[in-house]
């Protein structure tokens, strides 16, 4: 989706870019009826920036962007999903709450839409053949890392989750050829988790990403990248809805690893129950 690849690369675009791409989001329909050089006027520069701006979201030229945008307006939209507008002072409860779910959903579609299946396959067989899998994460990320330590734990898999800024260094390079490093980081530019991973590469495991900025250090070093859609503009926050959709991933992999050896993930499930009611009343 270009509309969903121009959020989500939005902060990595220079000045002049970004003027391009916040006219591009706001006017997209007005957009697939002009000129390289209407669309550089309305944005007060030139049609060498506007040719910059659609290399940068991956587009050979503007009548590639034009079509781009034509196709996607197009298909049927949720209206109250697409139009979502930026949080303000003046919001009511009821507004903000709109607001957040809106937000997560629309990041939920659109990182669906954006994955690359060939490569989640790639990804998957790698976690399945993993001797090890090593999850990193800090901040908000440490939580989603604990989770799918236990989510992937639920199927037999051999992973630690690891959120302690020294120890993950240290844990990274006592990993090994076939075992995987899981670095989680919302910006991709987190440096504790950046430098593992790359610890984590140099000692022989592969390094499996998952971001929300594919121009990100952590997205560009790692052997494997998911990237989801993160709405940069409107949420003046680290995104929650971004947070939303990595939570998302890592079930999305649990399950389809789950369907793969579907009558060992029974067996698990079926154990799991069986503890879980030991620990309830």
């Amino acid at each position: 989706m270009i509309i969903a690849q121009i959020h989500n690369k939005y902060k990595e675009l220079t000045d002049t870019e970004q003027k391009v791409a916040s006219y591009v989001l706001a006017n997209p329909e007005a957009v697939t009826q002009m000129t390289a050089k209407e669309l550089a006027e309305q944005c007060g520069t030139v049609p060498s920036a506007v040719i910059r701006f659609c290399k940068s979201v991956d587009r050979d030229g503007f009548s590639e962007l034009k079509i781009a945008l034509a196709k996607e307006l197009g298909k049927p939209q949720s209206e109250f999903v697409e139009q979502m507008p930026a949080f303000c002072e003046n919001d009511s409860p009821r507004d903000v709450f709109a607001k957040v779910f809106g937000s997560g959903i629309r990041t939920l579609r659109d990182t669906l839409q954006m994955l690359d299946f060939d490569r989640m396959k790639k990804i998957v067989e790698t976690l399945r053949n993993a001797n090890r899998v090593l999850i990193l994460g800090v901040g908000t990320s440490s939580v989603i890392a604990v989770d799918a330590q236990y989510r992937f734990s639920q199927l037999g898999l051999q992973a630690t989750a690891c959120t302690d800024v020294l120890f993950m260094n240290v844990s990274a390079i006592n990993l090994q050829k076939g075992d995987v490093a899981l670095c989680i980081s919302h910006s991709g530019r987190t440096r504790s988790v950046v430098d593992a991973m790359r610890h984590a590469k140099d000692a022989g495991a592969t390094a499996i990403a998952i971001t929300s900025f594919a121009g990100s250090p952590l997205a560009k070093e790692s052997d494997f990248a998911i990237t989801v859609f993160a709405d940069e503009e409107n949420y003046p926050v680290e995104a929650v809805s971004a947070r939303v959709a990595h939570i998302c991933l890592v079930d999305a992999l649990m399950m389809t690893l789950a369907t793969m050896d579907y009558d060992k993930f029974k067996d698990h499930v079926a154990n799991r129950n069986k503890i879980l009611g030991e620990i309830r009343y």
